[in-house]
């Protein structure tokens, strides 16, 4: 920990502070953590002139169009306009600068769990604090705030706790970069997180905690030795034994209670909770009214792009688009090239599938903009990421090198 602080110290501590005043929005005030974060970023000479590449370019595109379409609509805002412009460009070149100062890679991962956790922290206070005035068995899933009684629906507190649902597949790395107490640290956070999502009745943490642990163990066991994946083996297989024990696997249990009875509706589950049915009309949409149609048609179409193409039309629909498949293709880059970090590259396949599988099924850039955002801050790291890992450690340590202008 005292190496992590010292890498603060070099990326800034007042940049660190605004960024973690952002990630946890105290009092819904974190946009002030984020035009911090914004006018600091912005006055990085090194940041500036050498690292605006062809993804800054086009997420700065998508931002000021999506922005200048935005101020067409009922819920126009000056301030949210504001964030719509600079935020998302702003954490992108933030997360390539983290790299930048990054002298080991367990300091980088270090902090991007710290981001995710930080990210969650106001929405475990929030629905912990819930839990313990009223139990599982409550059917509403509005949450009120922590910090001032705003109620938040539940598709919008769930989402914050998408990193946490990382979590397992970062501890089945047998070469993991946490110790000990940091694992059981960890698992808890994961386990408190699990519980909130199951108050929320969220199936979609439940989808992407189950989905990604899958994909982590077919990424890992074939980049891992006989010795370390028969390791993994007995760990699952203690904890599998633990679960079956000691934890009741049906859905009348209490803590299953509200998860449980949106599962019941056989008919709402098919449907993806009516979703299906907004994604065809959204497509049928997009070749009939280009350039965006009305909310009162059908709601959100819970989807990022398909809700980029309502709001805004077609011209930013593709540009979002045209970012996510950058972001995807240099994180398949960094994940599958030979040298770097088994860990840390589990890291980034597991945050950016996570978060992909959230834009698929969520409105987000009307309803949960900030993990767009911190999507964006994580993205902007992995896309400078792929540049400096070594192709072959050196002394049988991974390593970054100072290669930033490259």
């Amino acid at each position: 920990m005292i190496s992590l602080f010292k890498y603060f110290k070099d990326i800034g501590l007042p940049i660190i502070a605004f960024m973690l005043f952002f990630l946890i929005d105290p009092f819904k005030m974190g946009h002030l953590g984020g035009y911090g974060v914004t006018l600091l970023v912005l006055s990085k000479k090194e940041l500036i002139s050498s690292q605006i590449d062809a993804d800054v370019v086009v997420l700065f595109f998508f931002s000021i169009v999506y922005a200048i379409f935005y101020t067409f609509t009922p819920d126009f805002s000056v301030q949210g306009t504001l964030f719509y412009v600079f935020f998302p460009t702003a954490f992108f070149l933030l997360g390539k600068y983290v790299v930048i100062k990054t002298r080991r890679v367990k300091d980088l991962y270090l902090f991007f769990f710290v981001v995710g956790f930080l990210f969650s922290l106001t929405a475990l206070l929030s629905v912990g604090l819930n839990l313990i005035e009223g139990g599982f068995k409550q059917f509403e899933r509005t949450i009120p705030l922590f910090w001032n009684g705003h109620l938040v629906s539940a598709t919008l507190m769930g989402s914050f706790f998408t990193f946490n649902m990382c979590i397992p597949a970062l501890l089945i790395v047998q070469q993991g970069k946490l110790n000990l107490i940091q694992k059981l640290v960890a698992m808890a956070i994961f386990v408190a997180s699990l519980l909130c999502t199951f108050r929320l009745g969220s199936r979609t943490q439940s989808v992407i905690a189950v989905f990604l642990t899958v994909i982590a163990l077919i990424y890992i066991i074939p980049r891992q030795s006989r010795d370390k994946n028969l390791r993994l083996i007995i760990m699952l297989g203690v904890v599998a034994i633990m679960v079956y024990l000691y934890v009741p696997l049906n859905l009348d249990a209490d803590y299953l209670s509200v998860l449980g009875n949106r599962l019941d509706d056989s008919k709402n589950t098919a449907s993806a909770g009516g979703r299906t049915e907004r994604w065809t009309k959204s497509l049928y949409n997009l070749f009939r009214k280009p350039l965006g149609w009305s909310f009162e048609e059908f709601g959100y179409s819970h989807n990022l792009w398909l809700d980029v193409a309502q709001v805004t039309g077609l011209i930013p629909f593709f540009a979002v688009l045209f970012f996510t498949y950058k972001n995807i293709k240099k994180t398949i880059r960094a994940v599958l090239k030979r040298g770097g970090d088994l860990s840390f590259r589990t890291m980034i396949l597991a945050f950016t599938i996570s978060a992909n599988l959230l834009f698929f099924v969520e409105p987000v850039m009307q309803g949960t903009f900030y993990m767009f955002v911190v999507y964006c801050f994580f993205q902007g790291a992995i896309s400078k990421y792929y540049f400096f890992i070594e192709d072959l450690p050196v002394t049988g340590k991974e390593k970054i090198q100072s290669t930033s202008n490259r």
